[in-house]
C-alpha cells in the first residue's frame, strides 16, 4: 500500500475516533463533575486528552504520507515515529496529573458521596472504547502503521482503564473507603505504563533498532529460497514508521553475467515484499563469491587494468591479437577465468592453432585460469 492510501486510512479512522472521544469526555466530565466521582473525571481528562493524541495522529500521518525528495530520500517515515514518542510523552503528563489528584483526594477526603449514575456513564466508556480499539488496531494492521497502533492500543488502555474506574465507583458506592481515588491512581498507573511503551518503542526505532528476530529469520529464509541464491549474509534491518527497510548481501554463481545476478536479486526483493507487506524497501548486494574467501581473492588476483596491461604485454608480437573483440573476466577462487571473443573471420579451420599462440603466450600468468574462446557471428 502507497503512502497516500495508508493517509487516508490513518485519516479516516482518526477522525472516527476524535469524534467518539470529543462526545464521551463531555460526558465522562461533566457527569464526573455532577457524580462527585473523581475517578470518572480522571477517566474524562484521560479521554479528553485522546483528541489531543488524535490531532497528533493526523497531522504526523499526513506530513508523514509526503514523497522522498532530495532532503529526505528515504522518505518521511520517521515523523510518525516522532509523533508516536509525543504521545508517549503526553500520556505520562496526563498519568503524573491524574495520579497527583488521586492522592490529594485521599489525603483530603471529599465530603460529598458519589451518585450512582456515575457508574452507567463509567461503563459506558467501557464499551465505546473497546470498540475504538477493534476499529483501529484492525486499519493499523491491515496498513502496517506503527502510529496507528499506538493510537489504537492508547483506546485499548483507556477501556482497561474505565474498568478500573467501574470497579472504583462500585466499591465507592459499596462503601469503601477511597475506592474512587485509588482507581485513579490506578489509572495514572495504567496510562503511565502505556505511555513508557511508546516511549520505549519510538525511540527503539528512531535508534535503528532491528525488526523482530522471527520476521528477520523469516525474511532471510526466503531470499535463501530465491532461485539461483546460493548463500545470504550480512541482512540489515530497521523500521520506519512501522514499516519495514532491509539491506542483504546474497552469494550467487560466478559464472553467471551481470545481468542474469541483477534479474536474481530483484527476483528476491520481488519474493521478499511479496511475502511480507510491511517491508517496503529492500537493498541487495551481489556477491559472485562465497564470503568466506572474498578478502583471500581481493588480495590475490588483479584487477581488469592490470590484467589487460599483462595480456597486451604477452600478445604484442602474436598477430592474432588484433582479432580480439572483447575480454570478459570470471573471478574464482584462486585464479582468472578468461572469456575471449575473436572476430569472425577467425572462424576457420586453421583458428585452433592460433589461437593456441594466444592460451600459450599467457602461461605464465599465474593467476590466469582456462581461456575460452568465442567467435563472433
Amino acid at each position: 500500500m502507497d503512502s497516500r492510501k495508508r493517509y487516508l486510512v490513518t485519516r479516516r479512522v482518526t477522525r472516527t475516533g476524535a469524534a467518539v472521544n470529543a462526545a464521551l469526555a463531555g460526558l465522562q466530565i461533566v457527569f464526573g463533575i455532577l457524580g462527585k466521582s473523581q475517578a470518572l473525571l480522571a477517566d474524562g481528562i484521560h479521554t479528553l486528552s485522546d483528541l489531543c493524541t488524535d490531532a497528533v495522529v493526523l497531522v504526523a500521518s499526513r506530513h508523514a504520507a509526503r514523497d522522498a525528495d532530495r532532503d529526505h530520500p528515504y522518505g518521511h517515515g520517521r515523523i510518525e515515529t516522532l509523533a508516536s514518542a509525543l504521545l508517549g510523552a503526553m500520556l505520562l503528563i496526563v498519568a503524573l496529573i491524574i495520579g497527583y489528584r488521586g492522592v490529594i483526594s485521599i489525603l483530603h477526603p471529599p465530603t460529598v458521596s458519589l451518585e450512582p449514575h456515575t457508574l452507567f456513564f463509567a461503563a459506558l466508556a467501557i464499551v465505546a472504547k473497546e470498540g475504538l480499539y477493534r476499529y483501529t488496531v484492525s486499519a493499523a494492521r491491515a496498513i502496517h502503521s506503527r502510529l496507528l497502533e499506538s493510537n489504537a492500543w492508547h483506546h485499548r488502555s483507556d477501556a482497561l482503564s474505565s474498568l478500573v474506574v467501574v470497579i472504583g465507583i462500585g466499591s465507592q458506592l459499596l462503601g469503601v473507603q477511597h475506592a474512587d481515588a485509588i482507581a485513579a491512581m490506578v489509572v495514572a498507573l495504567m496510562i503511565a505504563w502505556m505511555g513508557i511503551k511508546l516511549e520505549y518503542n519510538a525511540l527503539s526505532e528512531l535508534i535503528d533498532t532491528s525488526l523482530d528476530r522471527e520476521l528477520v529469520a523469516s525474511i532471510q529464509a526466503t531470499m535463501q529460497s530465491s532461485p539461483g541464491v546460493a548463500g545470504v549474509h550480512k541482512l540489515r534491518s530497521r523500521s520506519m514508521g512501522g514499516l519495514g527497510y532491509v539491506d542483504a548481501h546474497i552469494e550467487v554463481s560466478p559464472d553467471l553475467t551481470v545481468s542474469e545476478a541483477h534479474y536474481i536479486a530483484h527476483q528476491t526483493e520481488h519474493q521478499v515484499k511479496s511475502s511480507f507487506p510491511q517491508i517496503v524497501d529492500v537493498q541487495i548486494h551481489i556477491d559472485p563469491l562465497d564470503n568466506k574467501i572474498r578478502e583471500s581473492v581481493l588480495d590475490k588476483l588483479p584487477g581488469r587494468a592490470k590484467i589487460i596491461d599483462d595480456l597486451n604485454r604477452a600478445w604484442k608480437t602474436i598477430p592474432e591479437q588484433a582479432q580480439v573483440e572483447q575480454i570478459k573476466l570470471h573471478y574464482l577462487d584462486q585464479v582468472i577465468d578468461i572469456d575471449l571473443f575473436m572476430s569472425a573471420e577467425m572462424d576457420r579451420p586453421a583458428a585452433p592453432a592460433q589461437v593456441e599462440r594466444l592460451r600459450e603466450a599467457v602461461a605464465g600468468l599465474g593467476y590466469i585460469g582456462r581461456i575460452n574462446i568465442y567467435y563472433a557471428a
